[in-house]
């Protein structure tokens, strides 16, 4: 699953929908799979030149509202409709947000014209600030919000989907999105070990046999836990050698340094992970989960 070239995930005869128990009873834990909720990934919000070709989320009509050649002579304009709580949010910050955009119309209430993309702060979409995963008004225009916030974004063309548009977004469209935060952090490459084993500590250049379990990180989800992509258990163990560029890199560095028993926790931003590619029920820029039990050095 983990290996770099590799293109399936799963191995066969694995039941990745099974419970997999990797804890110690004592700790009275269990890696359980969560929820069949699935991540939601509008393409309207991701950069313009992954747009092509690609339908939008939401509702409203199909036909396209007719648009001026060139763009029109608005500027990006931010105003928060409601302030929200917390620190605010920093470029590189995981977000979940609920969002509405309307094409610019000069004619129309508060300038809204038709819907071209929704979701609904009940299941907001989940995204990384800052590195490009949405077009860049997006970005820029949320820095700073707080969770419970809500936004009005005015973009123009030059930082939304530029002359081409997309399928639902004419070309040079001035867009307005209303966001709300409904949940913002930093998460960073984290581990924490749940169990400390107390066999030999690992190193790189072992032989590992290892059980685990691997979700894409979900802000809102009980202990993070989102989508399932992979696992293996202790009657049919995941073998690789640490170190040697088999896995993706925050693998690696997560688990080195465990000891044969214990068990750890690994957050692995994309940038460690499968970053801008995806993966079967791993998509572009996903920021991962695991639970690992370290059960032997070959």
């Amino acid at each position: 699953m983990l290996v770099g070239q590799r293109t399936c995930l799963w191995t066969a005869g694995r039941e990745t929908g099974a419970l997999v128990s990797f804890l110690h009873a004592e700790l009275h834990v269990k890696l359980t799979v969560p929820s069949t909720r699935q991540p939601t990934w509008p393409a309207i919000l991701f950069a313009a030149g992954a747009l092509a070709g690609c339908g939008a989320h939401g509702g409203g009509p199909t036909t396209l509202q007719s648009l001026p050649d060139a763009p029109l002579d608005v500027s990006f304009e931010v105003t928060d409709l409601e302030e929200g709580q917390g620190p605010p949010v920093e470029n590189g910050w995981l977000l979940a947000a609920g969002f509405t955009g309307w094409l610019y119309d000069q004619a129309a209430p508060q300038n809204r014209g038709r819907v071209f993309a929704s979701e609904a702060a009940a299941l907001p979409f989940s995204f990384r600030l800052g590195i490009g995963q949405v077009i860049p008004g997006i970005d820029q225009g949320m820095v700073g919000m707080r969770v419970g916030g809500r936004r009005r974004i005015v973009i123009p063309p030059s930082l939304g989907f530029g002359a081409q548009g997309t399928n639902q977004v004419p070309g040079n469209a001035t867009l307005i999105y209303e966001v709300e935060l409904v949940a913002g952090a930093e998460v960073p490459f984290e581990t924490i070990d749940l169990w400390v084993g107390e066999g030999e500590e690992v190193v790189y250049g072992d032989s590992l046999l290892v059980a685990y379990q691997g979700w894409v990180f979900d802000l809102l989800n009980r202990d993070n836990e989102g989508e399932t992509f992979d696992g293996a258990n202790a009657e049919d163990p995941f073998s690789f050698t640490l170190g040697a560029g088999e896995m993706v890199a925050g693998w690696d560095l997560g688990i080195v340094g465990m000891r044969v028993g214990g068990v750890r926790r690994i957050v692995i931003p994309h940038d460690l992970a499968y970053g801008a590619a995806s993966r079967p029920n791993i998509p572009p820029y996903s920021t991962l989960l695991f639970y690992v039990n370290v059960l032997a050095i070959n």
